[in-house]
């Protein structure tokens, strides 16, 4: 593999902009054949693709029967050529949401008989995603935008989308998430150099599978909960504080655990709330067994039991479903 370069891609020092009474047509498709990564705390992910542009040069149009075929290939290099010497201009382009470098495996420029060239580049890419928003984590639907800007203002180039060349594969390879509903859409952006340029983007939708969070998240911090519910049925207050406060650290394990899976955000996830809520829940259960035996050695062991039938059958668990119903409420609904 290489470094992008070559005719369409980026400019050279030999290159002169064509003035033109209306902008040049260009069709633009994006096929991505793999996701080769996601990463949520970087909040990027790669792709392996096919990139396509298509465009008309009526002045190199040419006799088929003379050439023996109706079509002729080039290499960057030569149809780069083709074009300074013609006084043509290249539809120059750039991965707008491109981290890093763009590394190319392969490079097929076709032109018709009629003047049509077609580009073609296989590419390798990591690719921001900014519009990543985890305030419904685990149960979050992700946009994710392959995004081809014009380099030229948009008196020069226009970009229109190409819905045959543009999809995604049926092998992406991302085990995490389940990827759909492609589309391309095009609009205009503020290039550069500031001036309006035209992109055309490939947008797509992920979506997480839930098993995995259910079974690996929820379902033990349900059991965590169950525990911390548990201890109350224990008639030693001693026996009730060391439970509480061992489930209380592996809580807190559990919590360090999932904190490594998203970035440093500025804002609650459901998630986060459950964890947060949870956790003073939890805590909480170890301070009132303390408070609990204070009573029954200080001879109110009645009204410590009292309060205790209250704790167990309705405080805790009204508590956990009040929590429950407004996280549910505020992030999910």
């Amino acid at each position: 593999m290489h470094a992008q370069s070559g005719g369409f891609g980026t400019f050279s020092s030999t290159d002169t902009l064509v003035k033109r009474t209306s902008p040049q047509q260009i069709g633009v498709g994006v096929t991505l054949d793999q996701i080769t990564f996601v990463d949520q705390q970087a909040e990027n992910f790669g792709v392996v693709g096919t990139l396509f542009l298509k465009a008309n040069y009526p002045q190199f149009a040419f006799d088929s029967e003379a050439h023996g075929s109706d079509v002729k290939t080039y290499s960057n290099e030569a149809f780069r050529k083709l074009l300074n010497d013609a006084g043509a201009q290249p539809p120059y382009f750039i991965l707008r949401n491109q981290q890093g470098r763009r590394f190319t495996q392969q490079v097929s420029i076709l032109l018709k008989d009629n003047g049509e060239v077609t580009y073609a580049e296989r590419f390798t890419a990591t690719l921001q995603a900014p519009h990543f928003d985890f305030k419904r984590y685990p149960f979050d639907t992700q946009e994710f935008f392959v995004e081809v800007s014009s380099m030229l203002p948009l008196e020069f180039v226009e970009f229109y989308p190409l819905e045959q060349q543009s999809g995604m594969g049926d092998l992406l390879g991302e085990e995490e998430w389940i990827l759909s509903n492609s589309s391309i859409e095009s609009g205009s952006v503020e290039g550069i150099g500031g001036a309006e340029t035209t992109m055309v983007a490939l947008r797509f939708e992920g979506k997480r599978h839930v098993q995995y969070y259910v079974l690996r998240i929820l379902l033990p911090l349900l059991i965590i909960l169950f525990v911390s519910w548990a201890t109350f049925f224990l008639e030693e207050y001693r026996r009730r504080i060391d439970m509480a406060s061992a489930n209380l650290l592996v809580f807190v394990a559990f919590n360090f655990a999932i904190s490594t899976m998203l970035p440093k955000l500025g804002y609650l996830t459901f998630m986060d709330s459950l964890l947060v809520g949870m956790f003073l829940i939890t805590g909480s259960t170890v301070l009132i067994n303390i408070a609990l035996r204070r009573l029954k050695t200080s001879g109110r062991e009645d009204l410590a039991r009292k309060i205790d039938g209250y704790l167990v059958i309705w405080i805790f668990p009204i508590l956990h479903a009040i929590f429950l119903f407004w996280a549910v409420r505020f992030f999910l609904i």
